[in-house]
């Protein structure tokens, strides 16, 4: 009887182990290699942090002050008067028809002794309320469509950059959406050109980094990443997005931030060195 119990035992074990590894070793000739095989899962219980917190925001810090909501996980700097950066994912069973357009109201989840800064506080000051969430991403949900139009959303951009190369950004991750990807966005500022109403500060420049998953894979060296810097300016309304790429290491020296922390380094360093130069090749 016991040496049967060692023999059943070994069985179980061994089948335990087969359903948790399946390693694909690269095949000659593809020059690609696995690095991970299950389907990309999310490593914070918020599925709007799943590649990390770049700025190890926190409650302790009103510069740098987390808040995790229902539609978007982001940092925010009540010194700035807006978001350090925003994170979300975008589906496309969070696409529909358009909406009703909410009014922008103050963000309640702040602290009490943050500034409020109101729609109001963008008056005059010849900038347009930019969100960084696109309230399109949230058709599907009318609350979550409320969210993106909470202050906590909205930085301050020229016309040119919000309704031109940044829209134009936007509407192409919704597309690619649409085709099935999961949209992992990541989108923040940096630099100041001016303060209005000495609340809150126009950024020089607004950056973006999105990832395009598909769903049900594993995200790997071949994961398609697209990374975008653009001045905050008044001369880019006739540029494309792709004018703008540039590399998430780029972005991380300019900011200080980690991007896809939650992930290897080796996986890191090949996803945040690269360079898109079409939509489906890269340079080094």
């Amino acid at each position: 009887m016991f040496p049967f119990r060692i023999k059943l035992l070994a069985i179980c074990l061994s089948l335990s182990f087969a359903s948790c590894v399946n390693v694909r070793e690269s095949v000659p000739g593809d020059g690609q290699r696995d690095t991970q095989t299950k389907p990309f899962q999310p490593a914070s219980t918020s599925v709007h942090l799943a590649f990390g917190n770049p700025s190890n925001a926190s409650q302790t810090d009103e510069n740098n002050y987390l808040i995790v909501g229902d539609g978007s996980a982001f940092s925010y700097n009540n010194s700035r008067g807006t978001i350090n950066w925003m994170s979300w994912r975008t589906t496309r069973e969070d696409l529909g028809d358009s909406i009703p357009r909410p009014d922008f109201r103050p963000d309640p989840r702040l602290p009490g002794n943050f500034k409020r800064v109101g729609h109001y506080d963008y008056s005059g000051g010849g900038y347009d309320r930019g969100h960084m969430v696109p309230s399109a991403d949230r058709f599907a949900n009318p609350k979550l469509n409320e969210e993106t139009f909470l202050m906590t959303n909205i930085v301050p951009q020229t016309g040119a950059l919000n309704q031109f190369p940044w829209e134009k950004l936007e509407s192409y991750a919704r597309s690619q959406a649409r085709r099935k990807f999961e949209v992992y966005q990541i989108a923040g500022v940096y630099g100041e050109l001016e303060v209005l109403k000495n609340k809150v500060v126009v950024p020089a420049r607004c950056w973006k980094v999105i990832a395009f998953v598909q769903k049900g894979r594993p995200i790997d060296e071949r994961t398609r990443i697209v990374a975008v810097d653009m001045p905050n300016s008044d001369d880019i309304e006739n540029d494309g997005w792709e004018k703008h790429k540039t590399t998430v290491r780029a972005i991380e020296e300019k900011t200080g931030y980690d991007f896809f922390s939650t992930l290897p380094r080796d996986l890191q360093d090949k996803l945040e060195t690269r360079l898109e130069i079409s939509n489906k090749r890269y340079q080094e």
